[in-house]
């Protein structure tokens, strides 16, 4: 018989968010922003590494820190996750997050960075 997991969707105070913010060192394992400030902190999130109907999908090993942007950048993408450890899923996710925030970075820096204060 399968072992089932509670669902983990208990917002940042919940018992088994903390868990995984605290293994996770309360830092997003995508771009690395820390939640030691309060502000930074609310943006962070839990992702599950593997899809949904997966068996495996709330397994705490298998849910880590991110942060609302990490999280939610790269929900489009497939990822072969079948019999992968959860730092090989961590490591094939991360380059795909990362070029989505240089491409929002570069749209920051050419249209907001160098606008701001015009009218």
């Amino acid at each position: 018989m399968k072992k089932r997991y509670p669902k983990i969707n208990d917002g940042l105070m919940g018992k088994l968010t903390h868990a995984i913010l605290a293994r996770d060192g309360f830092k997003c394992v995508y771009c690395g922003l820390e939640g030691s400030e309060l502000s930074h902190w609310l943006h962070l999130s839990v992702d599950h590494l593997l899809p949904k109907g997966h068996a495996n999908r709330e397994n705490p090993e298998f849910v880590v820190t991110a942060c609302r942007f990490c999280n939610g950048t790269r929900n489009r993408t497939l990822f072969d996750v079948n019999g992968k450890p959860r730092k090989e899923l961590i490591d094939q996710k991360r380059p795909v997050v990362l070029e989505r925030r240089k491409q929002y970075e570069d749209y920051w820096n050419q249209k907001v960075r160098t606008n701001r204060g015009k009218k």
